[in-house]
């Protein structure tokens, strides 16, 4: 079971990650990596650090009960590092158990639009981007729009500016919300509503 609220479970096969924008100033991955390393899990021995774990791809195997999977809760699955190859035994895997629905969030859009030039996304994938704020956010969007998925998602999580407009054609699924935690910054309910 996931606390994420707009998840049922989360699947890792990649851990570890590095900051990229102002969204990951406080990264709870990161925060929960040094836990999990702390109380010796396996696949946290390197904390936060990149690390690629295929003995978890048979994971979703195993379950049976259709269920909807958030990928690389602890990392992004498109982030410089992880390898092509492993990103299709990825994706093998999602064709593979089509009674599951697999969430793939990243805010590497254009690795992931980069990736999916030449392969088709599997129909239970839906593909998503972070859009925290104007300069880094919404420029995903625009790569997430290229890719010919059945569904299209925004993450615009934690929301750190007034956005003003945004594309919403093909998108078919929009989270948002503030940040939470120590040092959170301030979301306004208007920049929500807009």
């Amino acid at each position: 079971m996931s606390k994420i609220e707009w998840t049922e479970q989360t699947w890792n096969p990649v851990t570890g990650c590095t900051k990229v924008s102002p969204g990951c100033k406080y990264c709870y991955a990161e925060t929960m990596s040094k836990r999990l390393q702390a109380m010796g899990s396996p696949g946290y021995e390197n904390g936060f650090q990149l690390s690629i774990l295929p003995e978890r791809l048979k994971q979703p195997y195993l379950r049976r009960k259709p269920t909807m999977y958030f990928v690389n809760s602890m990392s992004d699955l498109f982030q410089d590092g992880v390898p092509e190859e492993f990103i299709e035994k990825v994706m093998q895997v999602i064709e593979e158990t089509p009674h599951h629905t697999y969430q793939i969030l990243t805010k590497r859009s254009k690795n992931m639009r980069d990736f999916f030039l030449n392969r088709k996304v599997p129909d239970n994938a839906w593909l998503g981007v972070s859009v925290e704020d104007k300069k880094y956010g919404k420029p995903r969007i625009c790569d997430l729009i290229e890719i010919k998925a059945k569904t299209r998602f925004l993450s615009v999580e934690p929301l750190l500016e007034d956005l003003g407009r945004i594309r919403l054609k093909g998108i078919h699924w929009v989270i948002v919300g503030g940040e939470s935690g120590v040092g959170a910054r301030p979301m306004k309910e208007e920049w929500a509503l807009k």
